[in-house]
């Protein structure tokens, strides 16, 4: 590949694994940002880390930046020349400045009036001196969670850095990072390769770290262990429990990839799956090994080396895993010793948020709400459970199983509630709570889990907008941009006809004068809110954004029919007569802009146009509330295309804007009647469409 190639590699102490990732893609980012601005972009940028150093690898870099002309303004006119026309120190300093003679220099008009002026070619730097200087003050504002200084002072930074390798085409790019020259010079793992090589450029790099077993490249360090852990199993017969996210932080934690099998004690496996699995992964990053759905007293996990020749890294890992183990049995047991029941008092000593009370307040708010949401469904049969679940939702976070993994809250109490034998819905809407976490997740099993998981939702979401609390930017302490997901998805995807405007006000009442704010500013921002995350969810689903709007101006409150809406514009939209319509509902918002309401009377209707088409209004009418009443919103918009024939021949034979005033307020009375009705299923003005394209259509239809 032609062009300079450039290599950064930041060497430090073992930075966190969660860090890495996010580091060096602000690092590349800001690199390749700063080097467009002065055209100077890399044909190809490749990243790399492993747990004690930042990687970046540039090539097709220019080799120097353009020649250009940069013009200089210098001192008024007035300034530079005294009355008899003879240059000042003003003009001489400035004509020095630039190097040329006073007469060379230009008169150029500006704002302030005229003014000196040269011009000076700048010639290109190199771009090795570019690099010099942007370097350093890139790597050293890196934008870490938490940082600390070393040495006299030096930092603030993650961690120390102990060494700098910035070459340009082979050459040494001077620059020093905090207190760190730049050079050649780097290190292989600390205890297997500590002794420093020299690095000569790109490809010398990759060779003498594959030589020392350092894989620098985060996907394919992520993919050997894959293949790795894969194989480890299948020696075992077994296969692993996946998770991604474990797997992503491993390769974090190591340069030179290599695994490790161990086993624990077999009575091991009387604990619930869910702890077991949790318990090894959070305390020793290990996979659980699974044969037929049932685990097996095994584990692998990754070692920062090839090989384990002495057995010592085994031992230690199986040395640790049994005392962590032994600690979940210890809380699991000991837990069981309290029941659910009991255990909610001691809600009243957990605080929710300062100005929001205890998780025992928001217990009995979850509760109300619950119940709010199960009258509305008609669900008196689930009042009961429903009430049982909401009552006992957040008394796992007094358990000392919880405290130990946080990561388990709701499982721990669900687990609890079953092994108390509470009914299926009970323990299951406990266990379910915080589902969905994600996009992927699937929504709470059973009405019982979705109610409660609705309601405790939507509590913490006016609680936090009712204080003002709302997410701005990447800012979201309270993790609201995930529970207002959470709802959209619960309604969507339960197909729940529930007017999420009247829960959200009967969820502020609960609060009573806790709240900061009305109820109408919190009902407002949160409507905003969550159609927010109603945009992106069927964005994702695939629906075209100016569908999506069109449906949600028509009324968002209940998700199933805004969904079904969307679906009906999204199917129609295509089609010729209701572009037309479309189109004519466009030209109906320009005309009816800022008119005042009008009251249309039916004696003035004088042109045959405007007759037919109040008649066609009227017979379309009873068309839309006959396909409403059935929630068949496609046959809405299918009827609404009746009006296309009509619409366009009063747009002929019309003249909306009379000079007669009676005759103007009476036809725009008749298109405000004509615009309420075809806006109840979707507001039709915000369907993009191309006139040209429909045009088109349009010709094909009538020569067909």
């Amino acid at each position: 590949m032609a062009g300079s190639e450039f290599l950064l590699e930041v060497r430090s102490e073992e930075i966190p694994a969660r860090l890495l990732q996010p580091a060096i893609q602000e690092l590349a980012t800001r690199l390749f940002a700063e080097l467009m601005e002065l055209n100077l972009a890399p044909a190809n940028m490749e990243t790399g880390f492993t747990p004690r150093r930042l990687i970046l690898m540039l090539k097709g870099l220019p080799s120097r930046e353009a020649d250009r002309e940069e013009e200089f303004v210098g001192p008024p006119v007035r300034a530079a020349f005294d009355t008899q026309g003879l240059p000042t120190r003003a003009a001489e300093g400035f004509a020095r400045k630039c190097g040329v003679e006073v007469e060379a220099l230009q008169r150029v008009e500006t704002d302030k009036g005229e003014y000196l002026a040269a011009s000076r070619k700048v010639v290109g730097r190199a771009v090795s001196e570019v690099l010099a200087q942007m370097v350093p003050p890139l790597v050293e504002g890196l934008g870490w969670a938490r940082t600390m200084r070393w040495g006299v002072g030096e930092g603030p930074w993650v961690r120390p850095i102990h060494g700098v390798v910035a070459l340009c085409d082979g050459e040494v790019v001077p620059c020093r990072v905090f207190d760190v020259e730049s050079g050649r010079e780097t290190y292989g793992h600390p205890v297997l390769s500590p002794r420093p090589f020299a690095i000569r450029g790109v490809s010398d790099y990759r060779r003498k770290m594959a030589r020392r077993q350092i894989v620098v490249r985060f996907e394919e360090r992520r993919q050997r262990i894959q293949d790795q852990l894969e194989a480890a199993a299948q020696s075992l017969g077994s296969e692993l429990v996946e998770d991604q996210d474990l797997l992503d932080r491993l390769t974090a934690m190591c340069e030179i990839p290599g695994t490790v099998v161990g086993r624990f004690e077999p009575a091991f496996l009387s604990l619930p799956r869910e702890v077991l699995i949790t318990s090894l992964r959070d305390h020793q990053s290990a996979f659980t090994l699974e044969s037929g759905g049932m685990l097996l007293p095994s584990f692998i996990t990754v070692m920062d080396r090839p090989d384990d020749p002495k057995g010592r890294v085994r031992a230690g890992n199986e040395w640790v895993v049994a005392a962590r183990l032994e600690d979940a049995r210890f809380f699991f047991n000991e837990d069981g010793k309290t029941s659910l029941e009991q255990r909610r008092e001691k809600l009243e000593h957990l605080t929710f948020h300062a100005k929001l009370g205890t998780y025992a307040a928001k217990t009995e708010r979850i509760a109300e709400l619950t119940k709010e949401i199960c009258d509305s469904q008609g669900w008196s049969e689930l009042v009961e459970d429903a009430s049982t679940a909401s009552n006992l939702l957040k008394v796992d976070l007094t358990s000392e199983m919880v405290k130990e993994f946080t990561s388990l809250q709701g499982i721990v109490g669900g687990l609890y509630a079953e092994r108390e034998q509470y009914p299926a819905e009970v323990w299951q809407a406990i266990y379910d709570q915080y589902l969905p976490a994600s996009t992927e997740d699937a929504i709470p099993r059973g009405r019982v889990g979705q109610a409660t998981a609705l309601a405790d939702r939507i509590d913490t979401l006016v609680g936090m907008f009712g204080l003002g609390l709302i997410p701005s930017g990447s800012r979201d302490p309270f993790g609201l941009r995930r529970a207002g997901q959470g709802v959209v998805r619960i309604v969507l995807e339960s197909e729940m006809p529930l007017d999420l405007d009247l829960i959200v006000a009967k969820s502020v009442l609960l609060f009573g004068d806790l709240l900061d704010r009305s109820g109408q500013e919190i009902l407002s921002d949160l409507r905003l809110f969550l159609q927010d995350r109603v945009r992106h969810l069927l964005g994702l689903r695939g629906y075209a954004y100016d569908t999506i709007e069109s449906a949600l101006a028509a009324g968002s409150s209940n998700l199933p029919d805004l969904l079904a809406r969307v679906d009906a514009v999204h199917k129609v939209r295509e089609e010729s007569d209701f572009l037309s319509v479309v189109l004519a509902a466009k030209r109906i918002a320009n005309i009816l802009r800022e008119a005042p309401d009008e009251d249309l009377e039916k004696v003035r209707l004088k042109e045959p146009a405007e007759r037919d088409l109040h008649e066609a209004a009227n017979a379309l009418r009873n068309d839309i509330d006959r396909a409403e009443k059935q929630a068949d919103y496609e046959q809405c918009l299918r009827a609404i295309a009746k009006l296309s024939e009509p619409l366009d021949r009063f747009f002929v034979e019309v003249l909306v804007m009379d000079e007669n005033r009676e005759l103007r307020n009476n036809r725009i009375a008749l298109l405000q009647a004509i615009q309420r009705m075809i806006s109840r299923t979707a507001r039709l003005t915000e369907v993009v469409v191309d006139k040209s394209e429909h045009r088109d259509r349009g010709e094909s239809k009538s020569s067909d």
